[in-house]
């Protein structure tokens, strides 16, 4: 796969303090340090999400077109790989890492379709790499068959979720409330679906963009549309405070109504055959 490339720079110095570097990015969770005679390699696996990228020093530059730049800035021959087909929720993540490696060292960056070297801009690199991942996906629509594709805000809820789910499953431990995992799934028909499993008479937390609840009672599962169920519910829910818009929870307070609901209700049937989705297959 293609990548999108920060190449780093400094201003009438090319010095790197490479055990200090070292050092600064193996106090990162999910970066791992390879050392051989062709490069460095600071490897990065999002620990919750599998995303990759890496960040790279090689013996010779690796910038394009490096002599029209301006001669005050020096390429120190380090630069981040980030594949293009890396959604905006896990890029955004890396280039948070970029802009603390250019405050730690006074560095500049470089992208090839900068007119030039650059101090750090989040709204320019996010930018940037929004119009080169669109561009390589206009220009290669066959490789799209392996992934799914999701509107940004949408794809970004479910990565955030996932990646605070176990944070919000340590904030609910006390209140006994479940914080169910996604299940993401494609039909027999290749549409995605969200699903969650939740327990018969279990306080649990609904998550944004759920398609199906997977309801577990007297030893059977039952999948009920999220659709269906919530406008027969969501009065008695609540809002999970300070999280993603849509997240809601049954409380102590009203569980006994939600639970009446679910005993009582009959639900239309869903015949779907579910087949599990990869997260690194979700794309916006």
């Amino acid at each position: 796969m293609a990548h999108f490339n920060i190449h780093f720079f400094k201003e009438k110095s090319r010095k790197i303090d490479l055990d200090h570097l070292i050092n600064f990015f193996e106090r990162i969770e999910g970066m791992t340090v390879e050392m051989d005679e062709s490069s460095v390699r600071f490897r990065y696996v999002h620990p919750r999400l599998s995303y990759d990228a890496q960040f790279i020093i090689t013996p010779k530059s690796q910038v394009p077109d490096i002599y029209r730049l301006s001669p005050k800035f020096l390429d120190l021959n380090f630069h981040l790989e980030l594949p293009i087909l890396t959604p905006d929720y896990i890029a955004k993540h890396l280039f948070e890492l970029v802009k603390k490696v250019c405050d730690a060292y006074d560095f500049h960056v470089y992208n090839e379709m900068f007119e030039d070297v650059l101090p750090f801009k989040m709204d320019v690199v996010l930018k940037v790499f929004d119009m080169v991942k669109k561009a390589y996906i206009a220009k290669n629509p066959v490789l799209l068959s392996d992934y799914q594709m999701l509107p940004k805000e949408r794809l970004h809820s479910i990565l955030r979720y996932l990646d605070d789910i176990v944070e919000l499953q340590n904030y609910y431990k006390e209140m006994e409330t479940y914080v169910p995992k996604y299940h993401l799934l494609t039909t027999e028909k290749k549409e995605f679906k969200i699903g969650i499993e939740w327990q018969d008479h279990t306080l649990t937390v609904f998550p944004p963009y759920v398609d199906y609840i997977f309801y577990r009672a007297n030893n059977t599962i039952q999948v009920v549309s999220y659709q269906e169920l919530l406008p027969l519910i969501e009065k008695y829910l609540f809002d999970v405070p300070g999280f993603i818009k849509g997240t809601k929870v049954i409380s102590k307070k009203t569980a006994s109504k939600v639970f009446r609901v679910m005993k009582k209700q009959k639900f239309s049937k869903i015949d779907h055959t579910f087949t599990k989705v990869n997260v690194k297959k979700l794309l916006d």
